[in-house]
């Protein structure tokens, strides 16, 4: 059985053309939604929430919204696999 939230994964994406190692750390608000703290080199750069629809949401941080989408998607994909 998948385990569905693991404690920490690394994912990589390109960034401004760079490839990019980001760790997610799952978490949940209080009220049970689940949400993802993105790391780069130990800096806390974006937390992201899948919408209903299958979107990404930036909760916290500045990153752009094709930032915003990739990462997401790494982030279901390693959730996946």
């Amino acid at each position: 059985m998948k385990n569905l939230h693991p404690d920490e994964f690394e994912i990589m994406v390109t960034l401004d053309g760079t490839d990019t190692q980001i760790t997610v750390k799952p978490d949940e608000t209080s009220d049970g939604a689940p949400y993802f703290i993105c790391d780069l080199s130990g800096n806390t750069i974006t937390q992201l929430r899948e919408e209903a629809d299958g979107s990404w949401e930036q909760l916290w941080g500045k990153l752009d919204h094709h930032a915003v989408t990739l990462i997401g998607k790494a982030i279901k994909y390693k959730l996946t696999i």
